[in-house]
């Protein structure tokens, strides 16, 4: 595979924000393309907010509802995506790989235990 057509997919709001050396130095590292995919309504703010924290992209797209995400991802050919949200990332596409990102919004420091809902997580035993 070209590593060149690799397309990354970020999510800006407890990711990007959440990390921002870290997403800096891989978005400018990255082969291929960055989509930043944010559930925001003001476009600028986003792209302020990227430029402050050095963030290499191709393309914001802003999305108004969750499955939208999977819909760009589709769209802009998304090879690896990252969120911190298990809601946004029901309906991705079983080629794309994807990483869910912990923060304190996922994940129970304290109990050591990732927090999910009956919608998005499954106990095995």
């Amino acid at each position: 595979m070209n590593r060149t057509l690799l397309t990354l997919g970020l999510d800006l709001d407890g990711c990007i924000t959440e990390s921002p050396e870290f997403f800096s130095a891989w978005t400018h590292s990255w082969p291929g393309r960055v989509i930043v995919i944010t559930y925001r309504r003001d476009r600028q703010k986003a792209i302020d907010d990227l430029a402050e924290r050095n963030i290499r992209y191709d393309e914001v797209v802003l999305v108004d509802r969750f499955d939208a995400k999977a819909e760009v991802i589709a769209e802009y050919g998304v090879t690896m995506y990252v969120d911190d949200q298990p809601e946004m990332l029901k309906h991705i596409p079983a080629g794309v790989q994807v990483m869910l990102f912990r923060n304190e919004g996922n994940y129970d420091f304290d109990d050591r235990r990732w927090m999910f809902s009956g919608e998005t997580g499954k106990q095995v035993c």
